[in-house]
């Protein structure tokens, strides 16, 4: 546009140069020559009004496109806050259209469902939960949030509160949000305080019921005879130590579970020598033979009476759910790089594969006639699981029904100890 206004001047100005020059004589041209320049000096200032305004226009669009350019890269930051907010948190997310149908999904989502492709699918297809999807009809009527208990069966059973609440419409239709807290391990511990109460009062009530009918019986029946009267007291006597054993044994698991154990370092292998002494009359008495195999020097901090307890428990039930003439090992070593292993192994009856799992439960009995038969209450490995996990280790067990069991204690070492304290066993790969 400069370069117009200045060819138009120019040319102007070159015009009215040759008229005068022929046309105009000498006092003429010197008014033409005027009006010339006076041409040229206005061409010159329009030119420089015409770039002045263009600059400034062109200085407002380069502003105009930096501002949004500035603003483009911050709504992105905004997006990308979002996504890493939306995949961070640890409940599912998942957003869908007014069809239910599935238009986004968290991570934490894809891992409870296992989702793969997000289009196209209703949730109903993608959860198998009719009660969120009637849930989620119900958000949308309403298109107000809604809040409720639903239960999944796939892919693993959950209990979970589900929300969902209205997002907003967008190009595309509206959107509709829901969100799932996961309330599975409430129940479940729902359902093992239920059955705790349920086996604390049966276990309660078959001795006190046997107490209070043979002393009933000894109580009407004057005449009875004294050897009768004796074997009845001595079955009450029985029945009474049963009853305090169970209230010793819900004892020690409400501490286990309750209060942190009193630690101080110790050798656990000197702990497992000293409970296999206590056993070892019991175990010949049910003509039951003992061996150790037990590593020296098992430096763990730990509460030495509750380590005690384990290993006496893990014993106590290799005697006596073991066949006649059957065979107990127990071992002890250490296992690379910083845990200390107890095995207690037996040739007795053996568990079920199907009650594995539920073998640490309270009151949890695989032989409910023998376990009562031999005294005992039910809560030995529950105690056993409760101990070694407060002390930061973990219970394992191998079983095969009627041929034997293996149940392991793995707790870490004081590695502070072993910094100090040579390994025998590791000079002696060293120097090989």
């Amino acid at each position: 546009m400069s370069f117009r206004w200045l060819y138009f001047a120019l040319t102007a100005s070159a015009v009215l140069f040759a008229l005068a020059d022929v046309f105009v004589a000498q006092p003429g041209r010197t008014v033409l020559t005027a009006f010339g320049l006076g041409v040229i000096v206005f061409a010159l200032y329009l030119v420089r009004r015409s770039e002045y305004r263009y600059y400034q226009a062109r200085e407002q669009v380069i502003n105009l496109t930096e501002e949004h350019e500035r603003t483009l890269l911050q709504l992105k930051r905004l997006e990308r806050q979002q996504q890493f907010l939306m995949e961070g948190l640890p409940i599912p997310i998942i957003i869908c259209d007014r069809e239910a149908i599935l238009r986004y999904a968290n991570q934490t989502a894809l891992d409870w469902f296992g989702f793969r492709s997000l289009t196209g699918k209703s949730i109903l297809a993608l959860t198998f939960s009719y009660d969120l999807y009637v849930l989620f009809l119900t958000a949308v009527q309403r298109r107000s949030q809604v809040v409720s208990e639903v239960s999944f069966s796939f892919p693993v059973e959950r209990h979970a509160v589900a929300s969902i609440w209205f997002l907003g419409e967008t190009d595309e239709g509206e959107r509709y949000a829901i969100a799932l807290l996961d309330k599975s391990e409430l129940v479940r511990l729902e359902q093992v305080r239920r059955d705790f109460v349920a086996n604390v009062s049966h276990e309660f009530r078959t001795p006190l019921a046997s107490i209070r009918s043979l002393a009933e019986t000894i109580l009407q029946d004057e005449a009875m005879p004294r050897a009768t009267r004796e074997r009845f007291l001595n079955l009450i006597i029985q029945e009474t130590d049963r009853l305090t054993r169970i209230a010793n044994d819900l004892l020690l698991l409400s501490r286990a579970e309750s209060l942190p154990p009193q630690r101080e370092q110790v050798d656990l292998s000197l702990l497992i020598q000293r409970a296999v002494d206590q056993v070892r009359t019991e175990a010949q008495s049910r003509g039951v033979s003992l061996t150790t195999e037990i590593q020296s020097a098992l430096p763990v901090v730990a509460n030495p009476d509750q380590m005690i307890q384990v290993i006496l428990n893990l014993l106590t039930n290799a005697i006596r759910y073991n066949k006649p003439e059957g065979t107990i090992v127990v071992r002890a070593y250490m296992r690379e790089p910083n845990l200390a292993v107890i095995e207690v192994s037996d040739t007795g009856i053996g568990i079920p594969s199907e009650d594995l799992p539920r073998i640490f439960e309270r009151f949890y009995r695989v032989d409910k006639t023998r376990s009562r038969d031999t005294g005992g209450t039910g809560l030995g490995l529950a105690i056993v699981k409760h101990i070694v996990e407060s002390h930061g280790g973990r219970v394992e067990v191998e079983s095969e029904y009627r041929v034997g069991s293996t149940f392991r204690v793995l707790l870490p070492l004081y590695l502070t100890v072993l910094s100090e304290t040579p390994n025998p066993d590791l000079e002696d790969q060293e120097t090989a």
